[in-house]
């Protein structure tokens, strides 16, 4: 393996020739920009006005940043079904709802494939709680109709650092103007910012891989919770940090979304569909703009260390379980933490790495 031949997980700088304004949510004077998703969902929560200790109630199957960020609001955590194709279960949010204590229902675009957010704006009406859109996973995306996600609700976040080349970043979108938003937050600290621009560089610049593939890890190991993947309630070192404001700027969205659905619909018609091994979600829906390709594959561990080995970075997706979140009862969320890979489809993934990720599934499943 040479040095050219690492194909990174995230994506590298990138310097279009236009700058085009940004699309929603950074054309809204309702957003607000912050150091983090996290940030983005306990201010959120925080303006949204919620009484202390109601519940959010959340789908069965995500990072656990979002329940831990919840919990830092002064709210509680419950859990809702997804159907296989991961739209949320309405059937279970009534039955839920029903029983009332539910302040606000979280919906998650998963790699920006719309929830039926028509439909959950019905039922956050009819019971009388906020609705709260995650599009972390699909910045840029749009319904087949062009509606962008996240406007339909009380409320939106994002995760920048999941699509874009910055070193940190997320944005709050809150339907009724509130200016005050971030006003007990802070200026992010200087070392983390540098540190994370230094790493968007290294990524840019060097294609050097790894010096030896990674040890493996036990799985309990992977699956315990670690605090940096959440967010403290005393930590208002919150505020977008001018590095970030900066490289946001450059951003193009049209280019990035262009070459995200590329780099997808490649790996969607050349993962393999043996051994249990397949792409999570069906066709790219028009519009979606996803993150990441999720991989379905019953050994997970194995066909990551595979990549690895093959100078692809890949994640184990949201493998750590929340020690506040009871999974007990989900089994099929529990599946699909120890059983989802992350592949990249950013920018700086040729064809020839799109193919190459799939040659290295294939010689591996």
């Amino acid at each position: 393996m040479t040095a050219r031949t690492l194909v990174r997980k995230s994506p590298p700088l990138q310097l279009p020739a236009h700058r085009a304004a940004l699309p929603f949510p950074f054309c809204s004077p309702h957003t607000h920009l912050t150091r983090s998703g996290r940030f983005a969902i306990r201010e959120g929560l925080r303006a949204l006005g919620l009484p202390q200790g109601a519940k959010v109630l959340l789908p069965a199957w995500h990072c656990g940043s979002e329940a831990d960020a919840v919990l830092a609001a002064g709210l509680q955590t419950g859990l809702y079904r997804l159907h296989p194709d991961l739209t949320a279960d309405l059937e279970d949010i009534r039955r839920q709802m029903q029983g009332g204590g539910i302040a606000a229902l979280y919906a998650i675009h998963y790699f920006g494939y719309p929830q039926p957010s028509a439909a959950l704006q019905e039922l956050a009406q009819e019971f009388g709680v906020a609705l709260i859109e995650d599009v972390a996973l699909g910045l840029f995306s749009c319904t087949p109709d062009g509606a962008p996600l996240g406007r339909q609700g009380d409320m939106s976040v994002f995760s920048l650092v999941k699509t874009l080349p910055l070193p940190d970043g997320g944005a709050l979108w809150l339907r009724q103007a509130r200016p005050n938003a971030l006003a007990r937050l802070s200026a992010a600290p200087l070392r983390p910012v540098l540190a994370g621009f230094k790493g968007v560089l290294r990524r840019t610049f060097s294609a050097r891989p790894p010096a030896r593939p990674a040890a493996e890890v036990p799985a309990a190991r992977l699956e315990a919770w670690h605090t940096g993947a959440g967010i403290d309630p005393a930590d208002m070192a919150g505020r977008m940090p001018l590095l970030t404001r900066l490289l946001l700027r450059m951003a193009d969205a049209e280019t990035a979304t262009a070459a995200h659905r590329a780099n997808y619909l490649a790996l969607q018609q050349g993962v393999p569909r043996r051994g249990g091994m397949r792409p999570l979600l069906p066709d790219l829906p028009d519009g979606a703009c996803p993150a990441f390709f999720p991989l379905f594959t019953p050994d997970a561990d194995r066909v990551h260390a595979a990549l690895q080995a093959a100078g692809i970075q890949s994640v184990r997706f949201w493998r750590q379980f929340h020690p506040a979140v009871d999974l007990s009862g989900h089994p099929e969320a529990q599946q699909l933490k120890r059983s989802v890979l992350r592949l990249p489809v950013h920018p700086g993934i040729r064809a020839a790495d799109a193919a190459r990720i799939c040659a290295t599934l294939h010689q591996a499943c």
